[in-house]
């Protein structure tokens, strides 16, 4: 379990110190249009094992959301929101991932019923390491990276990360991306 940690954070690290390069050198990933619905289903399909698991009930529903982007940060931002949703939420509860296309914009948002965030954590919680719950990060395996680099892969395709979030209703983060790049 211990070694699987390990392997997760390296990973997370990496991840985060090649879009910190992107940011710093502009060297950037292969550009692609790379349909927000697509990443959503194929997420979705993904975690299914994972929400199980947890007896979390997980959906995707929306349109056709195609932007010009990285396919694998997208997946990755996707995969991090979900993580966390099924990660942080109760037994019995949801997770929803919606994709919509809003004429300039495409959103993707993961909406879940779990533990919620408070008030005075929600300005943090997209900074590296950061946790809110201590004991809880380290029994679901977390690494305290995953937001960080949600907000990192938005950072990249020149997009916004907009948190909802109380305690015990849960949390809906929303991704907005230009579909063109500016």
């Amino acid at each position: 379990v211990e070694a699987s940690r390990m392997i997760q954070l390296v990973n997370d690290i990496l991840q985060l110190s090649h879009l910190d390069n992107v940011s710093e050198t502009g060297a950037a990933p292969a550009m692609e249009t790379v349909d927000l619905l697509d990443v959503a289903r194929e997420c979705v399909e993904r975690q299914k094992v994972n929400a199980r698991r947890s007896y979390i009930s997980l959906t995707y529903l929306g349109e056709s959301a195609p932007v010009a982007g990285s396919r694998s940060l997208l997946d990755e931002l996707c995969q991090n929101l979900c993580d966390n949703a099924i990660g942080y939420n109760v037994p019995g509860g949801s997770v929803r991932v919606t994709v919509s296309d809003a004429g300039e914009n495409a959103v993707i948002s993961v909406a879940d019923t779990g533990i919620g965030i408070a008030p005075e954590h929600q300005s943090r919680i997209f900074e590296r390491f950061y946790r809110v719950d201590k004991s809880h990060s380290k029994a679901s395996g977390g690494t305290g990276l995953g937001l960080s680099i949600v907000k990192h892969a938005a950072a990249y395709h020149h997009g916004t990360v907009q948190l909802e979030s109380q305690p015990g209703k849960g949390t809906t983060i929303t991704v907005t991306i230009p579909k063109k790049k500016p």
